[in-house]
């Protein structure tokens, strides 16, 4: 056995010569382990495998070679006997090969001094398959290309014979029943046998050609398994004709298996020396769906990668172009407050004109109706005393002065420069706010030539001169 350039192996063992057969033991040794035995062209060898999952102390597969038998002849078949045993003493190895020279071999060897086999003759052509009876082991059955299956004794007698119509390809027994025998042709007839009658007593049918390899399903004993062309079969013993078929390997399927241990559990090897020779293990109740081509998945591959890029590429596009967008945004409302603040440095009368931010200047701003009702109440409170202190003292001299020259609301200091506000563009709600928070009536603004009000000029002068520095564009 040498190892896969492809596929790593777990286990390699090296082989002086080439290996034609290979088949492990499916009877209990007594140990644990599995007994293994291969055939190249003039050897038998027989070792003991130990995996993992059979002893807990073996971290990985360990391989043991028990002995190499000489064969002389090429190896085409292996079965092992039931009687097979390695906790007895001494030791029993028994199996059986068949030969390229249309003979059976049995061999027994106790791994020390007894070494013994047996020929059987009476096949006219190359052997195909054999086994042994599952129970006692005391009898073989083999069928070949000479169209017959034949039942031996150990000591090479024929306990029965049957006549085939076309190459026998498989043989196996009832796991439970010994009188019945399953013989599958390459024809695609899969027949039962009464050893006792040594008739058949019942036929399946593939519908197709040539069935290279069947099985009878020893965890239920109504499926028998089978591959055929370029597809496995399944029968229920019930119904003739297939149950389940599906396509499996593309140049020709060579052998069907099933699990000891599941029975919806089978492996399926392609012909040896095409290209889909690889072993496929599949399961019933879920079929295996083929894997997609290597170029369609390279396909596939480019086409999400080129999606992909092309995604990234235009997310990355829009993104620079929203934020150039906003950019000029930016700048241009920098542009526009560049302006404006050209346009308010140029009117004459506005350079000393600052405005300070505070708490309360914000709450007037936010609060503007508020606080022009409360300063309105205020100023209401104020304004009867103020009339009733000044009637007697300055009435006359009011009278007098309005009479000789009348001050309209334009030509007032303290209402022409808010004036002058509105006509630059300074928002009016700021103004308003400002002009309640010094005591001026803000409806005036709407009516310039109007005369100013008599009531509250000395409150209002002396607080022209502050409201002045403290107000800033």
């Amino acid at each position: 056995m040498k190892q896969d350039s492809v596929r790593s192996a777990a286990y390699t063992v090296d082989c002086e010569d080439y290996v034609h057969v290979v088949e492990f033991s499916p009877f209990d040794s007594g140990e644990a382990c599995s007994l293994i035995a291969y055939g190249g062209n003039n050897y038998v060898v027989v070792g003991t495998c130990r995996f993992p999952e059979e002893d807990a102390e073996v971290e990985r597969i360990q391989y043991k070679m028990l002995r190499t038998f000489h064969h002389g002849v090429r190896v085409d078949a292996i079965a092992w006997s039931p009687e097979t045993r390695l906790n007895s003493l001494p030791p029993q190895i028994r199996f059986c090969t068949a030969a390229a020279d249309r003979k059976l071999r049995l061999f027994t060897s106790d791994l020390q001094e007894k070494n013994e086999y047996k020929i059987f003759d009476g096949h006219s052509d190359y052997i195909n398959d054999l086994v042994f009876a599952p129970k006692e082991g005391q009898v073989i059955a083999s069928v070949g290309d000479d169209h017959t299956c034949r039942v031996w004794d150990l000591e090479g007698n024929q306990k029965a014979y049957f006549v085939l119509r076309s190459p026998g390809v498989s043989v196996c027994w009832h796991p439970e029943e010994a009188f019945k025998l399953m013989v599958a042709e390459k024809n695609g007839t899969i027949r039962f046998y009464d050893l006792t009658t040594q008739q058949a007593i019942l036929s399946l049918e593939s519908g197709q050609m040539p069935l290279m390899s069947a099985d009878w399903c020893l965890k239920n004993t109504f499926r028998i398994g089978a591959v055929a062309g370029n597809d496995w079969l399944i029968w229920d013993i019930r119904s003739r004709y297939p149950q389940d078929k599906r396509p499996v390997h593309a140049d020709r399927a060579k052998l069907f298996r099933w699990s000891r241990v599941n029975e919806n559990l089978f492996a399926t090897t392609g012909y040896p020396g095409k290209m889909s020779s690889q072993l496929l293990v599949h399961h019933s109740g879920h079929p295996q769906v083929p894997a997609i081509q290597q170029k369609r998945t390279v396909a596939f591959l480019n086409q999400f990668v080129v999606h992909t890029v092309q995604f990234l590429n235009r997310f990355s596009t829009v993104c620079e172009e929203k934020l150039s967008a906003l950019s000029l945004r930016i700048q241009q409302i920098e542009t526009t407050l560049n302006i404006l603040d050209a346009k308010l440095s140029s009117i004459p009368g506005l350079e000393d004109v600052k405005f300070e931010v505070s708490s309360g200047n914000v709450n007037s701003v936010t609060n503007g109706p508020v606080l022009q009702a409360t300063t309105e109440q205020q100023s209401t409170s104020v304004s009867p005393q103020s009339e009733q202190n000044s009637i007697h003292e300055t009435g006359l001299q009011k009278t007098e002065a309005a009479e000789e020259n009348v001050i309209t609301v334009a030509k007032d200091p303290r209402y022409a420069r808010y004036l002058k506000m509105v006509q630059v563009g300074v928002p009016v709600m700021a103004i308003r706010n400002k002009m309640i928070s010094e005591g001026l009536d803000p409806d005036l603004l709407e009516t310039p030539n109007a005369a100013v009000p008599a009531w509250g000029d000395d409150v209002n002068a002396e607080e022209s001169s502050d409201s002045e520095s403290s107000f800033s564009d």
